[in-house]
């Protein structure tokens, strides 16, 4: 829980912790070493946008240990996102950064896709027409295809997906700034090398 008076852990490992600063009427996301030390500092703007940078930064320090085969092909990213304008939104963006992407709106369409086409990434919102994003997430894990594909989460209950059995590999808050989602999208495939058609 946040409280705006007091510093706020939000991720932790053996060597750096991640917390949330107050800092007048913004707020900072800080990374500190073992020894307590600060050796990095971002400010934001919002409760929502901390929670973004936190789960980027931690991103960035520890990737996500899902392996993505290269094929000689660029990256291919499954969207499920049930609202159209933002759908269409995230597929043009990440097609921008270099990715293959397709969309659907519903769950239970997005994991016959999933099996069907075995994409690199997953980006699923959490609240969906059909099912839930998290009952979603438990499908794809359940399935060969995708079973390893890194998951991309988007929600407006940080805290829920966070609980519900770690089965997307981030979780970014809603609102969000595209441009957040797609710099965790190369994080992902960037191990795939310059052949795979990511651009900087």
């Amino acid at each position: 829980m946040f409280v705006h008076d007091s510093t706020a852990e939000l991720w932790s490992d053996a060597t750096v912790t991640c917390v949330l600063v107050p800092h007048g009427h913004q707020l900072e996301v800080e990374l500190r070493n073992a020894g307590g030390s600060a050796f990095l500092r971002k400010t934001v703007p919002t409760r929502q946008a901390a929670l973004n940078e936190a789960e980027y930064l931690r991103l960035l320090i520890r990737p996500a240990g899902r392996a993505i085969p290269t094929r000689g092909l660029k990256p291919f990213a499954l969207v499920i996102e049930d609202d159209r304008d933002h759908c269409e939104a995230l597929i043009e963006a990440l097609r921008l950064a270099g990715m293959r992407a397709l969309g659907c709106r519903s769950g239970a369409e997005g994991v016959c896709l999933g099996r069907e086409l075995a994409p690199d990434l997953i980006v699923v919102d959490s609240r969906l027409p059909d099912v839930s994003g998290a009952e979603v997430c438990r499908r794809l894990r359940e399935l060969p295809e995708t079973a390893s594909a890194p998951i991309i989460a988007v929600t407006a209950s940080h805290e829920a997906m966070r609980a519900d059995g770690r089965l997307a590999d981030a979780v970014l808050t809603k609102p969000y700034q595209v441009d957040t989602l797609v710099a965790a999208a190369r994080l992902f495939v960037r191990h795939m090398g310059d052949g795979a058609g990511v651009t900087s």
